[in-house]
């Protein structure tokens, strides 16, 4: 079983260890990040406290559902007050957090981007609608900005921030040490960012360690950081990143065969 390394939250690890044991690999858990409440909730108790103004409610991860439905509930209000608003989810795991508290999601985009939302709503008319935007304080501008030039009105509201997850160096040499490691998969930029942070300005990625990245703007991230993306993922589901790393490694070995076969045919 290969040694995969999960730099996700610890929360969210579990949906991608229970996929990598199914396949017979080895996850090894060390979060780069945790997710934590903002600092202030006023911009969505804004937005909560004037939900029947918005035509539009997008969600660009699993976590901004859960933290805004956390919220909405908190403040005296249910699923019945997002009545005659649509929702957008980025991906088809945001869009089950919506699903599995009973509420029809009305978008799904085909790439699981912001660009990708963009490219959904060309073909509506979004001008003077208003859309509430659910997401991460570090996010980037592409999506309001962009839904801005269509025409819409945006109110972004921060649900929830990301941190660096407290993991110190010698833990991750630790890691790499015992030689368990032989892939390290990314699964959002900060998850990149906050990875280099903990390894230092003086860290080497060991050679024969693999870099498996879920989407392009992780997959971009990773590059810019100096890390080579061996396996690589376009579409943001976990299901989509162990199909990837299966795949990878099936060829190695298959690969690794024939240069066995070539080299006993020609002693």
């Amino acid at each position: 079983g290969k040694g995969v390394v999960i730099t996700r939250p610890e929360k969210q690890a579990d949906d991608l260890a229970k996929l990598l044991i199914k396949e017979g690999a080895n996850p090894i858990s060390f979060p780069t990040i945790k997710i934590v409440p903002p600092p202030s909730w006023c911009e969505l108790d804004a937005a909560i406290k004037n939900l029947e103004g918005y035509d539009w409610l997008i969600f660009t991860s699993a976590n901004g559902v859960a933290f805004f439905f956390e919220r909405l509930f908190a403040k005296k209000k249910d699923i019945r007050d997002l009545k005659g608003i649509k929702i957008c989810c980025i991906g088809p795991a945001t869009a089950q957090q919506v699903a599995n508290r009973g509420i029809k999601v009305d978008l799904v985009p085909q790439k699981f981007i912001s660009e990708g939302i963009l490219e959904s709503f060309a073909r509506t008319n979004l001008k003077g609608k208003k859309i509430l935007l659910a997401r991460a304080a570090e996010a980037r501008d592409v999506l309001p900005e962009g839904l801005k030039k269509l025409g819409a009105h945006v109110d972004v509201a921060t649900v929830y921030v990301t941190v660096n997850s407290g993991k110190k160096k010698n833990e991750l040499e630790d890691l790499f040490k015992e030689n368990q490691v032989d892939v390290i998969t990314f699964t959002s930029s900060s998850t990149v960012y906050n990875f280099n942070k903990i390894a230092g300005s003086g860290f080497k990625l060991p050679s024969g360690v693999k870099i498996a990245c879920i989407g392009p703007v992780t997959a971009a991230a990773a590059k810019k950081a100096g890390f080579p993306v061996d396996i690589h993922q376009e579409e943001y589901t976990m299901e989509g990143l162990v199909d990837a790393l299966k795949r990878f490694y099936e060829t190695q070995i298959s690969k690794t065969k024939c240069i066995e076969i070539c080299k006993s045919n020609n002693p």
